[in-house]
């Protein structure tokens, strides 16, 4: 036989030898793995129909995983592992995963069925570090309910769940979020969830590169205008929103001693539709209310938003004053509105700027208002300043309001308005110019049709019918806030506090 031969015969010899030696340690490995792997699931009572892996091609897939513990339950169609680290896995211990992919998950949370072990016990022990390149849950959906036989307080359903660099080790499976990540990605279908008398509820969700945005956001009363006082102990409003469209752009959010920090320097919300309605029927709400800036200055979360526009909105507020008439309306058109400096982030800092809020809108869907509000959230005496200008409104626009609220007629115009009020969390004081034209009321009876010919008659006897000049102010304006009503209580009794020095 010749050399040449030969050698080629123990080249061919040694690589079957290899072969054979890669395949008993591919196969000895796959089964070592393969049962600590089994040991582990069979730990959290994980069930499943298959497990296949192969670490030739660095490959394990789980099918059918389920798992179901202390009102906990969960399965998918299939779990997939890609890229498995082997060599650092069998000398470090360290599990590294290329891709993680979790397909068709279901998640649901039974509140009544809750864990009555101690909290300690969950993460002490834990050694292992788990890095995965790319953690990724596609078609999946999550439950949550108070029990069996609720119906569900929380729905979400999503079609894709990306983290990038998604790390789990000793050092950070205590934290709020127990791992670490460098970026991730959510789209979510949509998502529903029941809180008190009210559904919120949205339809597509994207977060994507610090951005976030959301559309056809809803807050919807569970139960009608009327059935809705059968449930309420006291005067509480009713409100419906609608939401077209919210994003926040280059947002950052962030756990900080256990509190939740939000920032973005832009919030952009489209085309919000706002419908207020309130039963003065009801009892009297007589807690105190706060101001807004002290809301904001104690909310649980660290907030930092730099603007805030809102575009193309409406708000409408109807209020029933007598059970045998409609509720008064007033509506806002048209509103567009800018928010700066909405933040409760380092209040000590010297330079902290005032909120200011400035609004553009159509009153009574004729009348042009401009409104410019500022306050300091850090100030505890809740100081503000308010002031306004509207231009020309009828009478017709009026007694959409005031008849049905008020059992009066304005008869005459409104040619224009401005106000100006400086106060704090007690009291306000300001001037205000008021130019009407022929100006009288028509006091109705209480069938709200006829007119009562002496209430009205007294009424336009001492009220001032001429019209007032452009330079007369009546300044030196104070009004008492009423703490037990709302921040828009107090604004109506500075603007009425005018409007009845003007006339009168």
């Amino acid at each position: 036989m010749k050399k040449t031969t030969k050698i080629l015969l123990y080249i061919i010899t040694g690589i079957i030898l290899l072969a054979l030696i890669l395949f008993a340690l591919n196969n000895f490995a796959e089964e070592k793995l393969k049962k600590e792997i089994e040991d582990a699931i069979s730990q959290i009572n994980l069930t499943y129909e298959e497990l296949d892996i192969n670490l030739l091609n660095r490959k394990a897939t789980l099918k059918s995983p389920s798992l179901s513990m202390n009102g906990k339950s969960f399965k998918a169609e299939k779990l997939s592992l890609n890229n498995i680290g082997v060599f650092k896995y069998f000398t470090e211990k360290e599990i590294e995963i290329g891709s993680f992919r979790l397909d068709g998950p279901s998640f649901v949370y039974n509140k009544s069925k809750k864990s009555k072990t101690s909290p300690d016990s969950t993460s002490k022990g834990f050694k292992k570090s788990i890095l995965i390149d790319k953690f990724q849950v596609r078609n999946g959906d999550l439950t949550i309910v108070e029990n069996d036989s609720a119906e569900n307080s929380l729905y979400a359903k999503f079609s894709h769940f990306k983290i990038l660099e998604f790390q789990l080790d000793s050092s950070s499976v205590d934290n709020t979020i127990p791992f670490n990540y460098s970026d991730y990605a959510l789209k979510v279908d949509s998502f529903f969830y029941k809180l008190d008398a009210r559904h919120i509820s949205t339809g597509n969700l994207n977060v994507e590169e610090d951005t976030l945005m959301l559309k056809d956001f809803r807050i919807i009363p569970v139960y009608g205008k009327q059935e809705f006082q059968k449930h309420i102990p006291y005067e509480l409003d009713r409100y419906e929103l609608v939401i077209e469209e919210v994003s926040f752009s280059n947002l950052n959010w962030m756990f900080k001693n256990d509190s939740l920090s939000i920032e973005s320097p832009l919030t952009e919300i489209k085309n919000a539709n706002l419908e207020v309605y309130r039963d003065k029927l009801q009892p009297d709400d007589t807690r105190q209310k706060k101001m807004y800036s002290e809301m904001i200055r104690e909310l649980p979360v660290i907030l930092k938003l730099d603007t805030i526009r809102l575009s193309d909105s409406y708000i409408k507020y109807e209020e029933l004053i007598d059970a045998d008439r409609s509720p008064g309306e007033v509506d806002f058109s048209k509103l567009n509105a800018s928010i700066y400096n909405l933040s409760n982030k380092n209040m000590q800092a010297k330079d902290f700027k005032p909120t200011v809020v400035d609004v553009k809108t159509m009153f009574m869907q004729e009348a042009n208002l401009n409104v410019n509000w500022e306050f300091n959230i850090r100030n505890k005496n809740d100081r503000f300043n308010i002031s306004g200008n509207m231009d020309r409104i009828s009478e017709e626009a009026m007694n959409r309001f005031m008849k049905p609220a008020m059992n009066v007629l304005a008869k005459g115009v409104i040619e224009d308005m401005a106000f100006n009020f400086s106060g704090n969390h007690t009291e306000a004081l300001g001037d205000m110019k008021l130019v009407y034209k022929d100006f009288k009321v028509e006091v109705l009876r209480e069938d709200g049709k006829r007119k009562n010919k002496v209430l009205s008659a007294l009424a336009n006897l001492i009220m001032n019918n001429d019209a007032i000049s452009d330079d007369v102010r009546q300044k030196q304006i104070e009004v008492t806030r009423d703490k037990t009503r709302s921040f828009w209580n107090y604004l109506w009794k500075m603007i009425r506090a005018g409007a009845l020095k003007s006339f009168f």
